[in-house]
């Protein structure tokens, strides 16, 4: 009993000696304590020094805005063809890699795997800096990227770490870092005339993509190139000069090996042409009269109570001239009697070498 009494005498004491320490203190000693704002503005991150260190690197290939990626070499995304030479061309990614004996100064890339969702990044050009939130929906280094800004075409997407992360495609995406140097250093090339991704592989050519929009490529994935227009082929520079030669045409013939078997045939994907026949006419002018002609302009057919009836016309009657216009074929004859504004024509027939008028009245 006396236990308990003291251990609640202690409890009390320390009730009380905690609510002396919470007296608020003199007012000289509240002046110096911190004051906590009720709410915390957010200020964005300032890029702007990150772009005056990077702007050398973007330079400009006719009208396109490229950045460089090495000392002589510079890469950029664009949905049409740009109007000065390039070295290498993906339709599928939209990527151009161009080169110039110029020196430039080279943009240093950082690797996506860093990134972290809700990270600060900035889209980066001469007309604009845009700060944005960056987003990852997938683990794979090739997929887009998004964020939240709408930024421009071949900017500049970095951190405050003053390296670029990756290329601005317009909109709100951008391709990884990973992306660009695969573009930049493996040995694939996409050809749209031939609707297919072409790699170089232990010196051969390898189909190493499809375009399932393109209906009519004939390549499938995993063909082995061997020749073009009967000459072998092992780099994709082979692949180009080939193709070159072979757009007047509109045939590039190659041997493919497929699976165990081989194949030969011509893989531009083109859509085949359409011949187009002509018109087949039928119920023309001259057969709404009863003339009812042969390919040599004879008649073949003379319908009772027509008006080649009426005008004594029989089968065999040949039709030479209409309004002295020699006639040939029977869609000559329809045209003009259908052009014709005259309320009569005459219309000159021969039979059994005598030749006569028959007047046809509108």
């Amino acid at each position: 009993m006396v236990r308990l009494l003291l251990l609640f005498s202690i409890v009390c004491q320390g009730l009380v000696f905690a609510q002396s320490e919470a007296v608020p203190a003199p007012a000289d000693t509240q002046a110096a304590s911190v004051v906590i704002p009720s709410k915390t503005e957010f200020i964005y991150p300032d890029f702007s020094q990150c772009y005056e260190k990077n702007r050398q690197s973007i330079v400009y290939f006719g009208k396109t805005r490229a950045v460089a990626i090495d000392e002589h070499r510079a890469i950029a995304y664009s949905k049409e063809k740009p109007s000065v030479p390039f070295i290498k061309h993906d339709y599928l990614s939209h990527l151009y890699l161009f080169e110039t004996s110029k020196k430039l100064t080279p943009i240093k890339l950082k690797s996506t795997l860093e990134l972290k969702p809700g990270e600060w990044l900035g889209s980066m050009t001469e007309n604009s800096l845009i700060v944005v939130n960056v987003s990852k929906k997938t683990s794979n280094t090739n997929d887009l990227f998004e964020h939240s800004g709408r930024g421009e075409v071949n900017s500049i997407i970095g951190g405050l770490c003053c390296e670029m992360t990756g290329l601005g495609i317009g909109d709100k995406y951008f391709m990884g870092s990973e992306s660009l140097q695969k573009f930049l250093f493996s040995k694939e090339a996409a050809y749209e005339a031939l609707g297919a991704r072409l790699e170089e592989n232990n010196e051969s050519i390898v189909v190493s993509f499809v375009d399932a929009n393109n209906k009519h490529t004939k390549l499938k994935e995993g063909d082995k190139i061997l020749t073009l227009n009967g000459n072998k082929v092992k780099t994709l520079a082979e692949v180009q000069t080939a193709l070159a030669n072979s757009m007047k045409s509109q045939k590039l013939s190659a041997q493919i090996q497929r699976n165990k078997g081989w194949i030969e045939e011509n893989i531009l994907a083109i859509a085949p042409k359409v011949i187009k026949k002509a018109p087949v006419r039928t119920g023309g002018f001259t057969e709404t009269k009863g003339l009812k002609f042969g390919s040599n302009l004879t008649l073949i057919s003379v319908p009772m109570g027509s008006f080649a009836e009426r005008s004594g016309l029989k089968i065999g009657d040949k039709l030479i001239q209409i309004d002295e216009i020699n006639m040939e074929k029977i869609v000559d004859a329809d045209i003009y009697l259908e052009k014709s504004r005259l309320k009569e024509n005459s219309l000159l027939f021969e039979r059994d070498n005598f030749q006569f008028f028959v007047t046809l009245k509108r």
